[in-house]
């Protein structure tokens, strides 16, 4: 009897064991908040979805207007109150990092291989004291664009783009030279922000110094800067470029090109998509942007990193998103497959490229691109009367070249050193 009361005791704790198990709730899936900047906010969509496809835990978006960013962040973030992952305007990352309201990352990503494949400029930018904070996730590059009918009708090889900063001048006084409303060369005088992104590389493929990290670091230093800044000023002078171009403030930054008017022109990657669909017929070809020397190009990466803010509640799997939107999966099917370049360099050449070499040049130009470490980058650039838009108008427009150069270099440097 004694052991068939153990014996039923032990079934029915079996069974009871079994009965509150199979009552017990599973772990509920979770939603995640994502921040997303407007500008952003088509493109982000694309891998979230994927992710929110074949994952049980969700993540929503919510966009936020750029300009407002960080002031949301670094008023959310103390308080608890940000979301479990930001995607946001790279240049902002220092100021943030310095700050220390991001996550760091480095343990979590040093052993992740395809970590190790995104493009180096976005590693650069993400690091601080050693440090890594985030990662490449919705990136944008800038290249050459040139109109090939146009260059033929010139006399020039429609099949060559420039390849030295001297070649862009000789070719844009041909194109300039078929007359009427056709210029050679374009660019958004009144567009500091457009500039850095389309002019600075020219600087930088020939070695130049641009932005100080700092207080001590040196700002707008080689002669390439004042090279550069110098053939701008002859093509302006020499009427290779529209007269409107000198206060445009962005809001035409390709649309002349769009309707066949412009030679050569800087431009985003981005654009190239827009180009294609408002004008399918337009014929035109991507390259990198040169140096002053054959063989030297740049770039500026652009684009939005991905964070993980302190103090969020779902930091395990905001991790897990990271990781997952470095993986071929996300960066083809949620990147490539829309027109989207891949942050990973060893993708750049993908299948869903192969129908349209110019979208593979860009691709690559990630690659060799650069995007400047700086604290202050609004007030250092972007901002109305900052030093860089400064030094365009004085130099470009009026021709006080070393005096734009030195102006520049002193209050850069006052600004790095808040």
């Amino acid at each position: 009897m004694t052991v068939l009361r153990r014996l039923s005791s032990t079934v029915f704790g079996a069974s009871m064991a079994v009965m509150i198990a199979a009552s017990a709730p599973a772990f509920a899936a979770e939603t995640l908040s994502m921040w997303v900047r407007d500008s952003a906010a088509t493109a982000a969509p694309n891998l979230v979805d994927l992710w929110n496809a074949s994952h049980e835990d969700k993540i929503k978006l919510v966009v936020v207007p750029a300009g407002e960013m960080v002031g949301k962040i670094t008023a959310a973030v103390p308080a608890g109150a940000a979301a479990d992952l930001i995607s946001l305007d790279l240049i902002y990352l220092p100021d943030l990092m310095r700050a220390g309201l991001v996550t760091d990352l480095t343990d979590a990503l040093k052993d992740d291989p395809n970590q190790a494949k995104m493009a180096q400029a976005y590693k650069d930018l993400a690091t601080y004291k050693g440090r890594l904070y985030g990662t490449g996730f919705i990136p944008d590059v800038s290249v050459l664009v040139w109109n090939k009918d146009l260059f033929k009708q010139a006399g020039l090889d429609p099949e060559k783009p420039p390849a030295t900063l001297a070649e862009i001048h000789a070719d844009a006084k041909k194109i300039r030279g078929l007359g009427g409303d056709t210029y050679g060369f374009y660019f958004s005088g009144a567009c500091a922000g457009c500039n850095i992104f389309v002019l600075s590389p020219y600087m930088v493929a020939s070695g130049a110094k641009l932005l100080p990290a700092d207080g001590n670091d040196g700002a707008l230093e080689g002669a390439d800067v004042k090279e550069v800044l110098q053939t701008y000023r002859d093509m302006w002078t020499e009427g290779l470029v529209p007269a409107s171009a000198q206060t445009d403030n962005g809001s035409n930054f390709v649309s002349l090109f769009e309707a066949g008017k412009i030679g050569i022109e800087g431009a985003g990657g981005f654009l190239i998509a827009d180009i294609k669909k408002a004008v399918p017929n337009l014929n035109f070809g991507v390259a990198f942007l040169p140096g002053i020397e054959e063989g030297k190009k740049s770039a500026f990466v652009g684009g939005d990193v991905i964070i993980i803010p302190k103090n969020t509640k779902h930091a395990d799997i905001a991790l897990q998103f990271i990781k997952w939107q470095l993986t071929d999966a996300a960066q083809l099917d949620g990147l490539a497959k829309n027109n989207l370049l891949p942050t990973r360099t060893d993708l750049a050449d993908n299948k869903y490229f192969q129908a349209d070499p110019r979208i593979v040049t860009i691709a690559k130009a990630i690659g060799i691109g650069f995007v400047p470490w700086v604290y202050h980058f609004e007030d250092m650039v972007e901002a109305k009367g900052s030093p860089w838009g400064n030094l365009l108008q004085t130099a470009i427009f009026e021709g006080k070249i070393d005096e734009a150069i030195a102006s520049a270099q002193k209050t850069m440097k006052e600004i790095a050193g808040k």
